[in-house]
């Protein structure tokens, strides 16, 4: 855990890996939180994780900023393809058409 710095830094893009991309980096750090009842105060220590806030597109394989970011926060889902989506629903045996019978 750090000093909570601050400051640009640059990434390699996660999808093609060629490109680098600007982001703003804050180190992470340990914060203590007080809380307060009748019988007196409590202080339990956490820690903030680093954070990487994503200041611009891939410039080689233009992936978007918001697709980068997720990346970095943990929520980037993948785009499936109509052609994927179809061949995923007949491996289930699903109906691919509604009020089919099957």
């Amino acid at each position: 855990m750090g000093l909570a710095r601050k400051g640009e830094t640059e990434l390699e893009c996660p999808f093609c890996h060629k490109g680098t991309v600007k982001t703003f980096h804050k180190e992470g750090y340990m914060q203590a939180k007080t809380s307060r009842i009748s019988a007196g105060a409590k202080t339990t220590r956490h820690a903030v994780l680093d954070r990487y806030d994503v200041l611009e597109a891939c410039p080689h394989c233009r992936a978007k900023r918001k697709d980068i970011q997720g990346y970095y926060d943990g929520t980037y889902k993948k785009k499936i393809s109509h052609e994927e989506r179809l061949t995923m629903l007949k491996k289930r045996r699903l109906p691919l058409v509604l009020g089919s019978k099957r």
